[in-house]
This record gives C-alpha cells, sequence and structure tokens, in this order.
C-alpha cells in the first residue's frame, strides 16, 4: 500500500473503477438505406466501438432554427390546458408561486 494524503490507500488494482464518458465530437449525419453517413471528415480510431446519441436536426435551408421557432415548439409540446391552467398573474407573483413569498397586492 502507498501512503495516500496521510491514510493508507488500496493497491490501484483493488480500487473501483468508474465508467465515464466523454464527448469526442458532435456532428451531422444523414440516415440513408439504414445506415448514418457522416456529412463531415472524422479523425476517430478505426475499429473502435463508439455510443450514437441521435438529435433531430432542424429542417431550415441554415440549419439553425430561430427563437421564435423554438418557442412555437415549446408551446406547442405542452398540452393547450396545461396552458390555461397557469395563474393569471403568474408574472406579477412569480416570487410567491416559485418561493412562497406573500402575494404583491392590487
Amino acid at each position: 500500500m502507498r501512503a495516500f494524503g496521510g491514510a493508507q490507500r488500496p493497491p490501484e488494482s483493488s480500487l473501483a473503477r468508474k465508467s465515464t464518458r466523454v464527448v469526442i465530437a458532435s456532428i451531422r449525419a444523414k440516415f440513408t438505406n439504414g445506415v448514418l453517413t457522416p456529412l463531415e471528415p472524422l479523425c476517430l480510431e478505426e475499429g473502435r466501438e463508439f455510443v450514437v446519441s441521435i438529435e433531430d436536426a432542424p429542417h431550415e435551408a441554415g440549419g439553425k432554427e430561430s427563437i421564435l421557432e423554438m418557442f412555437e415548439g415549446i408551446r406547442n409540446s405542452v398540452p393547450p390546458d396545461t396552458w390555461d391552467a397557469l395563474p393569471t398573474d403568474l408574472v406579477k407573483n412569480k416570487k410567491h408561486y416559485f418561493y412562497g413569498h406573500p402575494k404583491d397586492g392590487t
């Protein structure tokens, strides 16, 4: 055993090993005939396995969603009756609803 900060540290082989994932790259790819094809060159180790996370890309010509489209998507993702259930004084009394402060007068 080796000293570690004044205490004894167990040998490396007995230490618990944690599995950590590191994002190596974020790329755009096209899915055609059951195959994902990168739209840009990749500098990755040949034969190595990777975990692939898939997100839907915006279909806009510039490839970026406008802020209005982003808010429209958020609005459409929430059922309409949920919006109706929000208090009408939410903005004015946000501290009350978020933190339990007394409501503002009026």
